[in-house]
């Protein structure tokens, strides 16, 4: 089979990353426009027929249901992609694998969802099942193009930043499940009329919406003081660009997620405040990636053939010994460069 070059493979990581966020906006969309049951049986759109009806909510969902499917070709194809590139790494097999197995577990969600006439715990379970998806995709896509090999990774700040950044992560885990949880006994928790209004769950909004607004408020906090912080410290100003674009995310959230709660949850505000929800995710991942540097990964050029020629006689080289065995001992290093990661 034809062998895949670096430049291909990136390319398709990043249509990857495009339709997994797009396949995220598309279900909320669906929820948001009370189509959850435009078609009510799954993986056909009813009984005995594929296609929906020319009707709003069944072309809704059905339209959702077509996202899916493209998504999943364009992730089949980069999972095969990952076994055929040059030169070939198991991290990226391994993260196109995980995006294969995450969409078969979003469709049987899906199916899930459908035959439960959209229980409300399911359709959280399903939207937080998606975040994992968005991080996959974005690690895949920052590492298609980085050497990412033993030892070739910098850690750029001092390791307790880099545990706090992981803390970071698990308060949004939080903040995720309590407004996923909000939105569930919102009046926008999946019904339409004409159809079977979906069950939310037995919490008041208010009560709610007040824990994950504490949760959003402390994680507001806690990352407005890791960036300040990190400008204190002596790292690259690549770390810091990346938490002060981290900054501006959850102040744009917090900010449309109290509009859309005095306002009366208008569905469109919602579809923005869930776009946020993404870009946080997505800016937590960039986040944690720009702690280390790996360099970027060297273009192969020619045939595979006389690169492997070419590295045989460069490895047997006498002259070119010291320089592939690395730096005489007693070089001395930037002490941040000291610090490395493993792959």
């Amino acid at each position: 089979m034809p062998a895949v070059s670096q430049r291909a493979f990136r390319r398709l990581s990043i249509a990857t990353t495009v339709g997994v966020t797009l396949m995220v906006l598309s279900g909320e969309a669906v929820r948001l426009t009370g189509s959850g049951l435009g078609c009510s049986d799954w993986p056909t759109c009813y009984h005995h027929r594929v296609l929906a009806q020319l009707s709003f909510h069944p072309l809704v969902e059905f339209g959702n249901r077509l996202l899916i499917v493209f998504v999943t070709v364009v992730i089949g194809v980069t999972f095969l992609a990952a076994l055929l590139r040059r030169p070939k790494r198991a991290d990226l097999v391994w993260l196109s694998a995980g995006l294969v197995a995450g969409t078969i577990l979003q469709a049987l969600l899906g199916a899930l969802v459908v035959y439960s006439k959209l229980n409300p715990y399911l359709v959280m379970l399903h939207f937080l099942a998606s975040m994992p998806l968005v991080v996959d995709a974005v690690v895949l896509l920052h590492r298609s193009n980085r050497d990412y090999s033993r030892r070739s990774g910098t850690l750029l700040v001092p390791t307790t930043v880099r545990h706090l950044v992981n803390l970071g992560i698990v308060l949004l885990g939080f903040v995720l499940i309590a407004g996923s949880a909000t939105t569930g006994t919102t009046p926008q928790a999946g019904g339409a009329p004409g159809q079977l209004v979906a069950k939310r769950i037995p919490v008041e909004l208010r009560s709610m919406a007040q824990l994950h607004a504490d949760f959003a408020l402390f994680l507001v906090g806690f990352t407005l003081a890791l960036v300040v912080a990190l400008h204190a410290l002596d790292v690259p100003e690549r770390v810091k660009k990346a938490g002060r674009v981290l900054v501006v995310v959850l102040a744009a959230q917090a900010v449309i997620g109290y509009t859309q709660y005095f306002t009366h949850l208008p569905p469109l505000l919602v579809e923005l405040h869930v776009v946020g929800a993404t870009s946080l995710v997505i800016g937590f991942v960039h986040f944690s990636l720009s702690l280390t540097h790996h360099p970027i990964e060297p273009v192969l050029q020619g045939s595979f053939e006389r690169d492997n020629v070419a590295a045989s006689r460069v490895a047997a080289s006498p002259a070119t010994a010291s320089s592939v065995e690395g730096p005489a001992d007693g070089a001395k290093l930037p002490e941040m460069a000291k610090t490395t990661i493993s792959s």
